[in-house]
């Protein structure tokens, strides 16, 4: 980054596609104790140019190296991309216009460790892209156990905000 600090972004590729996994923050603020990114902790948000620039750099590498451009991404790199929900929302929107990659927004995958209000937030706005959510456990004490930040977020509240999502969006490939 322009600052020095480091974020990563990683190419997966298939035989039929190729994945773009971004970062959202330059650390993390939550502290899953299984995470290695948890362990830099959360040293700022990432611009929207920051987070498009990893997208045009991994569609380069995909046409370089595979000779096709980016088929999908997924926000599963660095960082919860709830938090920092509005340079997320003004990438995809950089990200899908015609001056930008041009992609669709329904190549595109958020994942959120399961921050329920921003859920809710984002069935409000109506956001065209697809939601995952890594839930690492469906045992409420072993999820707070070992992803603390979640005794703020319970399994009922995120329950409860994945049924509006899905009311809002009608589409159960994003649950």
């Amino acid at each position: 980054m322009h600052d020095d600090l480091i974020v990563e972004s990683v190419l997966i590729p298939t035989k039929t596609r190729t994945t773009a996994c971004v970062s959202s923050q330059v650390g993390c603020s939550l502290d899953c104790n299984f995470c290695a990114t948890a362990r830099l902790k959360r040293m700022r948000n990432l611009e929207p140019g920051e987070i498009y620039d990893q997208v045009a750099a991994i569609d380069n590498e995909s046409r370089f190296y595979f000779d096709r451009p980016l088929s999908n991404i997924v926000f599963m790199g660095m960082g919860e991309p709830l938090m920092n929900y509005p340079n997320v929302m003004k990438a995809i929107d950089m990200i899908t216009s015609p001056e930008g990659l041009g992609m669709s927004p329904k190549r595109i995958t958020v994942s959120t460790s399961g921050v329920s209000k921003m859920i809710k937030k984002m069935a409000d706005d109506e956001v065209k892209f697809k939601l995952a959510v890594s839930l690492h456990s469906a045992i409420e004490a072993t999820r707070n156990r070992i992803m603390p930040f979640t005794t703020s977020f319970p399994l009922e509240g995120l329950r409860e905000a994945l049924e509006y999502w899905y009311k809002k969006t009608k589409s159960k490939s994003d649950l």
